[in-house]
């Protein structure tokens, strides 16, 4: 199964629009705007503004691709208010996910990543049971509370564990002139003006872009090599790269490849029946949950820990 491995990924790609980003690692809105409360979507909301204006905070996770129709599939997982996920097909919203699946289809892709290889080989088969499970609508209306969540795209970027990876651009290659790079980045003017320069540079890359291109912005902070193609991570940025043949084939956020390796709890869910997630099954692997708790509890952080 391996050997084809990237071979086949369909088109997965995510476009952000600048004003979406601030320099702090992830698409947030400025201190000074006010904070979104809520987000009305209807036939008229272009599918690429609303999975970009819910509030990190507040998402879980995005994407978009072709399916094998040569649809465009639009999906914003959320970890905050009543709705699990809206679903857009060719730009117009088609449907609702409940939160139950939602978080399935989360922690299923997040566990087949860990132990085989990245759900987005079989992508168009994952949609294909997101599209069966949602409910359609035509109309929705989100409320936002403002609260990170361990499982939001900003608490996931900014969890300690996770800032200790450090941006490889002029860092050189002595050990300790890495370390201290590392610990001394958030601290240093330059290096945030350094990073913000990237990532804009990192948001004109778009599927068709060289594998040379992207790392002449910046070297990978993770890579998991693969025969026919890799995946090149920058869990900094809340970026990944699928490349094959040379060229990039898609792009998601938050990075299922370095979490599924290195963060995998952000997909745990006690009694889950994890053979069962499978692009087929995997609204039956998890047990009917809690899942404002499931989603929305997050571990003591080491100040807070008694």
């Amino acid at each position: 199964m391996r050997s084809t491995t990237l071979v086949l990924l369909p088109a997965l790609v995510l476009s952000f629009s600048y004003p979406a980003f601030a320099a702090n690692n992830v698409d947030q809105p400025s201190k000074t705007a006010s904070p979104i409360k809520s987000l009305a979507v209807d036939q008229k909301s272009d599918a690429r503004y609303v999975i970009t204006t819910v509030p990190p905070e507040s998402a879980m996770e995005r994407f978009e691709m072709k399916d094998a129709q040569g649809r465009n599939i639009a999906y914003v997982a959320m970890t905050d208010g009543d709705v699990g996920g809206l679903v857009f097909v060719d730009n117009k919203l088609t449907g609702t996910v409940s939160k139950q699946d939602a978080l399935a289809f989360y922690s299923c892709r997040g566990y087949t990543s860990a132990i085989k290889y990245h759900w987005a080989k079989d992508a168009t088969a994952w949609v294909e049971g997101l599209l069966a499970a949602s409910q359609p609508s035509s109309a929705v209306n989100l409320q936002f509370s403002g609260k990170s969540t361990w499982r939001s795209i900003v608490e996931v970027v900014n969890n300690p564990s996770l800032s200790q990876i450090g941006s490889l651009v002029d860092i050189g290659t002595n050990p300790f002139g890495i370390l201290r790079k590392l610990n001394n980045a958030r601290e240093s003017m330059a290096e945030r003006e350094l990073f913000e320069k990237t990532r804009l540079r990192l948001l004109d890359v778009t599927t068709g872009t060289s594998e040379d291109r992207v790392a002449e912005i910046i070297k990978p902070e993770d890579v998991s090599f693969a025969v026919g193609g890799l995946v090149m991570a920058y869990p900094r940025f809340s970026v990944e790269y699928f490349i094959a043949d040379g060229s990039v084939k898609a792009i998601q956020q938050p990075s299922f490849h370095f979490l599924s390796h290195k963060q995998a709890a952000l997909f745990y869910v006690p009694n889950t029946k994890w053979e069962m997630c499978t692009p087929e099954n995997w609204r039956n692997a998890l047990p009917v949950v809690n899942t404002a708790t499931a989603i929305n509890t997050a571990p003591a952080k080491p100040s807070e820990a008694k």
